[in-house]
């Protein structure tokens, strides 16, 4: 009896006398004694281990807990990517939100300090999580091979690189990442969490090593919003994942992500202040992707053909795996590797291989032209059905063109060159050695155009107007009649004709040299209609050579023969 009790005393003096503790701790905000640094401590109290331990009439023997466990039913974190059971808080989180949770007093204690109760109110301020744990890290959950290798996107616990404990059962708890009796890194977290080591540990995401945001330098410049509020690190490549996420009372609770607003989580930085080029410019122009219409209704598992019409950033980058590394057509540059996509014959891609794959995935679904857009004798507006190269005629995106005749090209393109989307949608201010982002995000000219294309008819020809088309197609070459056709000077300056109206830019589902008339313009002016004969038909004869039934302009063609 007596050994026993001289233990226990021993024990008790260990645990409740400052002098007797690691300097460790003593030096923390979890001392809540009269030595204590934090906000937080009591005046009144010196002993420094009682306000968690005790050696007599422990809550629970798991620590010797000297606090009631909270008898609280938390909101828990749900995600449509989860792939874990997740538990009410068992073991150490439990023990952790009898603190900070922010519902009991941290003086209400089971044995009280040697001096008398202490009078410490409720935690209060960003530690107190509350009982909506939705917008924080999942705790008390299984981690195993078996969920580790449901996505492939988390390391096998027995492989950890990093001393990251689970408890005896198994689970990942607040103790996991945190290591309450020792604040050497920052929120007493067990490792440096610099360049998203912590999170890194546990979470594989495919090329996340080559990816921008793992190693990109660059430093926040002033100006607009700090990205970084609440972090040690000055740094794209420091912050790692918490550029994006966090882990405790996110804004935005589903993948803990930084910013209620959807576009915002990218534009704190690619706004200019971080990021070298400035996006947040081209969503301010005419023409747009309108990733500020509809917020979070991006899901990484979306089916293109039965998703919400949306478009947000992440539709084209991923976040994870996004880079700078250039490419050639067609095939995907470092900016849109790792996204989802539909290949021509409409099947899903989980990577793209091709950067019109990306595109596809909004353009290569939709059928039918909408308001505002010229109408076509084969009136689809899908991009997919468009460009295949099994039609007659095809611009260049997913195959070499067909026409291997063809000449007037300027410097640069051949009859065996492959475009990107890009080439033609991109940002009207763009030049190769600009500072200027490349990209779809906005335009002056529509539908999103590097350069100008007017398509209504009656358009006076001028090299702006069909600027668009001239990047490729050499001007003197087309009005000088050097090519196959030899009217074309008839009908551009002649008559005043667009482009557009003989030609569809895309593809032709039905003749070669692009041929789809237009019926009607933007306007809704009627343009091409059927001949005398009631025919609306282009027929070709061979090379350079071919027949039009169609009126245009008050002139009947019924037929109309042109050879070279």
């Amino acid at each position: 009896m007596r050994r026993g009790f001289f233990i226990c005393m021993i024990f008790w003096l260990f645990m409740s006398s400052a002098p007797f503790v690691s300097g460790e701790i003593s030096s923390t905000v979890h001392n809540l004694s009269v030595s204590g640094p934090g906000t937080f401590i009591d005046p009144q109290v010196k002993d420094l281990c009682v306000f968690c331990h005790t050696p007599h009439r422990s809550a629970n023997p798991l620590a010797l807990w000297n606090r009631e466990l909270p008898p609280k039913s938390y909101n828990l974190y749900t995600s449509s990517t989860l792939e874990a059971t997740l538990n009410q808080p068992t073991g150490t989180s439990r023990l952790c939100l009898s603190c900070h949770d922010g519902t009991t007093a941290l003086g209400n204690l089971r044995v009280p300090p040697r001096n008398g109760d202490s009078k410490l109110g409720p935690l209060t301020g960003r530690a107190a999580l509350g009982t909506d744990l939705s917008d924080d890290h999942p705790i008390s959950f299984v981690y195993d091979a078996t969920l580790a290798s449901r996505k492939g996107q988390l390391e096998d616990p027995a492989q950890l690189a990093h001393p990251l404990p689970l408890d005896k059962s198994g689970q990942l708890q607040c103790s996991t990442c945190h290591e309450p009796h020792d604040n050497q890194y920052r929120k007493f977290l067990r490792i440096d969490d610099r360049a998203g080591v912590l999170c890194t540990t546990c979470h594989k995401q495919r090329d996340w090593a080559r990816s921008a945001h793992a190693t990109s330098a660059a430093t926040w410049k002033g100006g607009g919003t700090n990205p970084w509020p609440d972090s040690p690190h000055a740094s794209v490549v420091d912050n790692g994942c918490m550029n994006c996420h966090g882990t405790h009372s996110v804004p935005r609770p589903p993948r803990l992500l930084r910013d209620s607003e959807e576009k915002d989580v990218c534009m704190v930085c690619h706004n200019g202040t971080v990021a070298t080029k400035n996006l947040e410019n081209e969503f301010s122009k005419i023409n747009v992707h309108r990733v500020d219409a509809a917020s979070w209704i991006h899901e990484p598992r979306e089916n293109p053909n039965s998703m919400p019409s949306h478009v947000a950033c992440v539709d084209c980058h991923n976040p994870h795996q996004s880079a700078a590394n250039p490419a050639s057509p067609p095939f995907v540059p470092g900016a849109l590797r790792g996204v989802r996509g539909l290949n021509i014959s409409g099947g899903i891609m989980e990577r793209s291989s091709n950067e019109y794959e990306v595109c596809l995935k909004c353009h290569g679904v939709l059928d039918q032209a909408t308001s505002g857009r010229s109408v076509r004798q084969d009136n689809t507006r899908n991009v997919r059905l468009e460009i295949n190269p099994s039609n007659p005629s095809y611009h260049p995106i997913a195959a070499t063109g067909k026409n291997t005749t063809m000449g007037g090209f300027e410097t640069g393109y051949t009859t065996g060159s492959i475009i990107y989307c890009i080439d033609c949608h991109n940002n009207d201010e763009w030049t190769p050695n600009g500072t200027r982002p490349r990209g779809p995000h906005g335009s002056l000219f529509e539908p999103i155009l590097e350069r100008e294309y007017q398509v209504n008819d009656p358009t006076q020809e001028t090299f702006q107007a069909y600027a668009l088309c001239y990047k490729c197609h050499n001007r003197s070459y087309i009005l000088d009649d050097r090519g196959g056709f030899k009217e074309h000077k008839k009908h551009i300056e002649g008559k005043d004709s667009s482009c557009a109206v003989c030609h569809d830019a895309h593809g032709s589902r039905r003749n070669s040299h692009l041929i789809n008339f237009m019926l009607q313009d933007r306007t809704g002016k009627a343009v091409v209609t059927p001949s005398s004969s009631g025919r609306l038909e282009y027929i070709s004869l061979g090379p350079g050579r071919g027949q039009c039934y169609l009126t245009c302009h008050g002139e009947d063609h019924n037929p109309l023969e042109y050879k070279d």
